[in-house]
């Protein structure tokens, strides 16, 4: 995800959306507390826009949408309000408002320095509360990695790396595949010591 900064100022919930719908800077809320979000590298914006792109000719004609970065997700279980690099929802009843839903099949985060244990943790732990998600997409972009976690039917979470430029990152809620190697092409990352990166 991108970097976050926390505010160091309490607001409440009523006040956080007021607040938000009037101002251009995107923050996550939790707890009463505010996080700003700063602006992503270069290579978590064409991470981002390589998958958007990708996906959404693919769902045209689906109930399934592809968003950015700007669609407010809303963990109602843990009032918790985030904004996830890509998510996708595909049932109309998730749409709560204009600008935020409480619900989606899958989410991508680009994994970033500042924020990848967040994005492992707290949020991922959040995340799970969401009754439609179906998987969760972990992408690094100082190597070649993708990381995989699929809800079974038993609700349990399996778990799935994939760190070779022809392995294929295979998106079961969409009937989607992408090779890693389309996913990173144009990308300063090479093979190491047995090791994908940058």
């Amino acid at each position: 995800m991108y970097a976050v900064q926390r505010v160091e100022q309490a607001i409440s919930e009523e006040e956080y959306l007021a607040t938000e719908r009037q101002q251009q800077d995107k923050h996550e809320w939790y707890q009463g507390e505010s996080f700003a979000m700063a602006g992503g590298s270069r290579w978590h914006n064409l991470l981002s826009t390589r998958i958007l792109s990708a996906l959404v000719p693919h769902l045209e004609g689906t109930p399934c949408t592809p968003y950015m970065a700007d669609l407010r997700l809303y963990i109602e279980t843990h009032h918790h309000y985030v904004y996830p690099d890509i998510l996708v929802v595909c049932d109309e009843i998730a749409y709560i408002a204009e600008d935020m839903v409480n619900d989606a099949a899958v989410i991508f985060e680009i994994l970033s320095p500042g924020t990848e244990s967040y994005d492992r943790g707290r949020k991922f732990l959040h995340y799970q509360s969401l009754p439609s998600l179906r998987e969760y997409v972990l992408i690094s972009q100082t190597i070649m990695q993708v990381e995989v976690y699929r809800r079974k039917q038993d609700g349990k979470w399996e778990y799935e790396r994939l760190t070779e430029p022809t392995a294929q990152l295979r998106l079961t809620a969409l009937d989607y595949v992408m090779t890693l190697e389309h996913l990173y092409r144009d990308m300063p990352i090479k093979r190491s010591g047995g090791k994908w990166e940058a």
